[in-house]
C-alpha cells in the first residue's frame, strides 16, 4: 500500500478540528484544515492531494453535501476518500463517500480509519516509535 500521510479535515467547529488535528499529528499525520466546503474546495486546489477527506455535513457557507457536489462535478477534482463526520447516527446512500464516523469521535475508529486510507505514516524516519496495533 502506498502511503500518502495528508489528512484534510473539514469542519466548523474549531475545538473539533484543533482535537482531530492534534490527534493526527500526534501520530505522525500532516493535516489541512477547512471550516467549511467552499474553502475546501478552493485549498484542495491549491494543496497536494490528500489522502483522505474528513467531511462535517453540516457547516455554514458550503455544508458537506454541497461540497460533495461541486467535487462531482468538477471533471479536474481528483479521487479522493472522502469520510463523513456527522452527529447523525446513520447516513444511508450517500454518494461519493467511502465511510461514516458518527460524532463524538472515537479516536481509535478515527486511526483506523485514517490508516486504512492513508496507510502508517513515515515514523522510524522521525525516529518515533511505531504504536501498538489498535483494533
Amino acid at each position: 500500500m502506498t502511503t500518502n500521510a495528508r489528512v484534510f479535515l473539514v469542519d466548523d467547529d474549531e475545538a473539533l478540528l484543533d482535537a482531530l488535528a492534534g490527534l493526527l499529528e500526534s501520530e505522525g499525520y500532516e493535516v489541512e484544515r477547512a471550516r467549511n466546503g467552499k474553502e475546501a474546495i478552493e485549498k484542495l486546489a491549491t494543496i497536494a492531494p490528500p489522502g483522505v477527506i474528513l467531511l462535517d455535513l453540516k457547516m455554514p457557507v458550503m455544508d458537506g453535501w454541497q461540497f460533495l457536489a461541486a467535487r462531482s462535478a468538477d471533471p479536474a477534482a481528483l479521487p479522493v476518500p472522502v469520510v463523513l463526520l456527522s452527529g447523525l447516527a446513520f447516513i444511508p446512500n450517500a454518494p461519493g463517500v467511502a465511510d461514516f464516523l458518527s460524532k463524538p469521535i472515537d479516536s481509535s475508529r478515527l486511526l483506523a480509519c485514517v490508516r486504512r486510507f492513508c496507510g502508517e505514516p513515515g515514523r522510524e524516519r522521525e525516529g518515533r516509535p511505531r504504536p501498538e496495533q489498535r483494533t
